[in-house]
């Protein structure tokens, strides 16, 4: 059997699962690699349709880095996880933290190009109110975001994830 599937359609279902694995406690390798992929459409896409502007560009612009340097942090880990033809015996010291601005990163520019998907909705929600001093606005979204989930930035990690998978399960439950 046969599917059709768009490049967005694609990114969104891999940024969705991503999304759901992250919350129930699932392989991080996974998660990591399912969301830069769909990070990387996402943006691709957005540099396409917007004159060379997605959030991998602002990220970019905002930090001084280069293109080229910029990938290089994006994408090592990602590299890693899917090549084997060099450095048979590699490790890795893997930061997960990454996974979770890069899965915030894609969210962000499927918002820009489509609507996105529940999933998506309850992880940026969650990523705000659980990083209140990456957001110091007064954009009603990080309002909201901290009305959703109240004091979830106090809590340790595992506390912070099971309480976006409350949530996740509340807007979207499988």
């Amino acid at each position: 059997m046969t599917v059709t599937v768009t490049k967005l359609e694609a990114a969104s279902r891999q940024l969705d699962t991503a999304i759901r694995l992250f919350f129930s406690g699932g392989d991080t390798v996974s998660v990591h690699t399912l969301a830069v992929a769909a990070a990387n459409i996402f943006a691709d896409i957005a540099e396409r349709q917007n004159a060379g502007v997605s959030w991998r560009t602002r990220v970019r612009d905002d930090s001084g880095l280069s293109t080229k340097e910029l990938k290089r942090i994006l994408h090592d880990e990602w590299n890693f996880f899917k090549h084997a033809d060099r450095e048979l015996n590699a490790t890795l010291q893997f930061n997960e933290l990454v996974s979770e601005d890069v899965m915030f990163m894609a969210v962000l520019d499927c918002g820009d190009l489509q609507s996105t998907t529940c999933p998506m909705q309850a992880f940026q929600i969650w990523y705000i109110a659980a990083r209140p001093e990456h957001f110091l606005g007064d954009e009603q979204i990080f309002a909201d975001a901290r009305r959703v989930l109240p004091d979830i930035s106090q809590l340790e990690r595992s506390q912070k994830i099971q309480r976006g998978a409350l949530l996740l399960n509340n807007i979207a439950p499988e």
